[in-house]
């Protein structure tokens, strides 16, 4: 795999991310730990992202953040498969 991924286990930041325009680069099952590992590239859009995700400092549109969390929540239902 890149070094140049991020692994995000948080479900909630994951949907934030896609919100903000992020790719997914892969999503895969760490049945380890019975979850799901999703990455992303690790650039600058993405530490900005994060931050406002931890700042609570960005305005969501909640139409889109539905719209995220219903991609998220199909790609994670497909893991279980």
């Amino acid at each position: 795999m890149d070094k140049n991924l991020v692994i995000v286990t948080d479900k909630d930041l994951a949907i934030f991310l896609v919100m903000c325009g992020l790719d997914i680069i892969d999503i895969r099952k760490d049945k380890g730990h019975n979850r799901s590992l999703i990455f992303f590239h690790d650039n600058e859009e993405l530490k900005k992202a994060t931050l406002e995700y931890a700042n609570k400092s960005k305005v969501v549109n909640v139409a889109d953040y539905l719209a995220a969390e219903k991609r998220i929540k199909t790609l994670l239902y497909l893991q279980k498969q």
